[in-house]
């Protein structure tokens, strides 16, 4: 055996070796993936389809009412009362109480509000609106002098704070122009304002809720601004919404431009009326070369324009954008809930002295 083939031979033989230690491997990592899958039965394991069979049968059986499962239920529902309470304290921090007040000391409120809101900071000559802003669906009470309903009074007034609060948000976030305010029809105000009325009804009838409900439900109304204001600002009025202590919602947001700048500049429709040729004008042949007055149009146009030293913008001095923005803002009216929690306790005080 010469030497070239004892060193094929040693080599085969490694490769030999190498693939059944790799078969082994691999036949070891699969049985062990098996086993940990489907259990093993001489070690008297469980796999994990077996474990989770298990938990799957255990999960779907009643709690078994032993004092560990009860103490376990208790100290879960008080945990769970603890967060909701939390979380409806902060969500609740920028509540606000709605002063008793009637409708012509209101009128003269909301008159006297109206002027202070619109000569907030803005670019329509410094102010926030124009001088005829209406105030959209005020327009009633701050214009034409109707004095508000008093069976409504409490509404209006929580709707003219709502309005107050995002317009203010508006300026001090560098809006441009508040152009509009309008009410949004919210279906899940209407539905929980009426629920309200059926339960009120319910307790006087001397009927109790079946499940444990809050005393005032929380007050939401949708609201509809459309404004002008350039990008920084924009980008500030979303984050002082969010973050401001009044619960307010961002339900939805559009933006376009008012105007286009680079539009403007180039002639915008004038010229491109200018440009188009007549109607009743023959059309050339696919391929051919321009109209003779088209082309005349076209030569002054850039003599023009390279005269001024082309078209130069200023992105800084670009149109504000148009926005629109839907927003609800929620009351869940803590400061009504404490009112009436020290009425009843006076009430019961009286009613303990009366009976001394």
């Amino acid at each position: 055996m010469n030497k070239n083939r004892v060193i094929l031979a040693a080599a085969g033989g490694v490769i030999a070796l190498a693939v059944l230690v790799m078969a082994f491997l691999t036949w070891r990592a699969y049985a062990a993936k098996v086993a940990a899958q489907e259990g093993d039965d001489e070690e008297g394991t469980d796999g994990l389809e077996t474990v989770v069979s298990r938990a799957q049968s255990l999960s779907g059986k009643p709690i078994y009412p032993c004092a560990e499962s009860v103490k376990a239920l208790k100290a879960d529902a008080e945990a769970l009362s603890a967060w909701q309470a939390e979380a409806l304290k902060y969500a609740s921090r920028g509540d606000r109480p709605i002063e008793k007040t009637t409708p012509p000391a209101f009128k003269a409120f909301i008159v006297s509000d109206a002027k202070r809101i619109a000569s907030l900071r803005g670019s329509v000559n410094g102010a926030l609106v124009k001088p005829d802003f209406a105030f959209g669906p005020f327009k009633d009470y701050v214009i034409e002098g109707k004095m508000p309903p008093e069976e409504s009074l409490a509404e209006i007034q929580r709707r003219w704070d709502d309005v107050a609060t995002v317009a203010e948000t508006l300026a001090a976030c560098g809006v441009n122009e508040l152009s509009d305010v309008a009410f949004r029809d919210d279906a899940a105000a209407k539905e929980a304002a009426e629920k309200e009325k059926k339960d009120r009804r319910g307790g006087r009838a001397g009927k109790k809720p079946a499940a444990k409900e809050p005393a005032i439900r929380p007050a939401a109304y949708g609201y509809t601004f459309s404004f002008l204001a350039r990008p920084p600002a924009l980008v500030k009025v979303v984050n002082a919404l969010t973050t401001c202590e009044r619960f307010i919602v961002i339900d939805g947001i559009t933006f376009d431009r008012s105007r286009d700048v680079i539009k403007d500049a180039l002639g915008g429709d004038e010229k491109k009326g200018e440009s188009q040729p007549a109607a009743g004008g023959r059309r050339r042949r696919r391929g051919g070369a321009p109209d003779a007055a088209m082309a005349l149009a076209l030569a002054a146009s850039s003599q023009e324009d390279g005269a001024k030293g082309g078209i130069v913008t200023d992105p800084l001095g670009d149109a504000p954008f148009a926005v629109t923005l839907s927003v609800t803002v929620y009351d869940f009216r803590s400061m009504e809930a404490g009112a009436e929690a020290k009425a009843e306790e006076k009430t019961d005080e009286k009613g303990k002295e009366a009976a001394r």
